[in-house]
């Protein structure tokens, strides 16, 4: 009994620790939406946004790169503030104060990006679960998310089809194996 509940607990930090991190995110949504535990919410979210199509969005999605840009390039910029205005007083304490500045104008800067993290992983679920819900918002978003979706899905199948076309044998072994 005991070892069971061992093996489940290690196997459920095993799959949170590699779990996408956008997945990890939209699991969580479903966890603080739905109330459901971590395993049953991961399952319902990877069989809701596979049904959809969704996942094609989240695999090619750039937000968090451009977010983790911004923070660092917050960070820059108080940073430098910081060190230009060190300079004129205290000159010899440029580096420690540039540094802390850094550091607190990225963690200010990351906070703003959750918000905007948490609000892109709620269009992508509110999309797979209702996308006439995103049309009545805004139309011409929910086109151009449409769209971009019949796109990667596209791509996906084509690519399929060429993975499968390249693993047939040729004709002639075919012909030889069938007889």
């Amino acid at each position: 009994m005991y070892l069971g509940l061992l093996i489940h607990t290690v196997v459920d930090c095993f799959v949170r620790q590699n779990l996408h991190p956008r997945l990890q995110l939209l699991v969580s949504t479903f966890i603080a939406v739905y109330g459901k535990s971590f395993n049953h919410s991961a399952r319902d979210a990877w069989e809701l946004f596979q049904s959809t199509g969704v996942e094609a969005l989240i695999a090619y999605d750039c937000s968090g790169a451009v977010l983790l840009m911004g923070t660092l390039l917050g960070g820059l910029i108080t940073g430098t503030c910081a060190v230009i205005l060190t300079r004129i007083k205290h000159s010899d304490r440029e580096l420690m104060m540039g540094s802390t500045a850094i550091l607190m104008g990225m963690v200010l800067v990351g906070l703003a990006m959750v918000v905007v993290e948490s609000a892109v992983t709620s269009i992508y679920i509110c999309y797979a679960e209702d996308p006439l819900l995103i049309h009545r918002w805004d139309p011409e978003f929910f086109n151009q998310m449409s769209e971009t979706l019949h796109q990667r899905l596209q791509h996906r199948s084509a690519r399929l089809r060429e993975g499968s076309s390249q693993n047939r044998l040729p004709n002639h072994i075919q012909e030889t194996i069938t007889v």
